[in-house]
């Protein structure tokens, strides 16, 4: 039989592991993140060579971009124009996950802090 205290025992325990299983998750969540961010920030780097690259040819210059599969004539200036705009895409995006990030380390935080308390509780009720 339970004593009297068994039942808070018993809640004690399941919030315990509902708030260890949202750590694990968080965590996961924010190792997610991270990698998403540094691919970005590759394809940016990526991107700002190849319009190094570019910068140092004749504006007549006429180039291929690969598309999927296949390759298409462009000048530079389109080219240039479209680099551009992965680079300012990948921003928006680092900036949003960068931002998810910081709401995944409060949350993170407020979990373990709550899981502190109730440890701090479950050793101040067996006292």
């Amino acid at each position: 039989m339970a004593g009297p205290g068994g039942g808070i025992d018993l809640e004690l325990k399941k919030a315990f592991q509902e708030l260890q299983i949202k750590m694990i998750d968080t965590s996961q969540q924010l190792k997610i993140a991270d990698v998403q961010i540094e691919q970005l920030r590759r394809q940016q780097h990526h991107a700002r060579l190849t319009d190094s690259e570019l910068s140092q040819l004749p504006p007549s210059t006429r180039v291929y971009e690969g598309v999927g599969r296949m390759f298409l004539l462009q000048d530079i200036a389109k080219v240039k124009e479209t680099l551009e705009g992965r680079v300012k895409a990948a921003d928006d995006k680092i900036k949003k996950l960068q931002n998810n990030k910081a709401y995944l380390e409060r949350t993170l935080k407020d979990s373990e802090s709550n899981l502190r308390e109730m440890v701090a509780q479950k050793q101040a009720a067996k006292s």
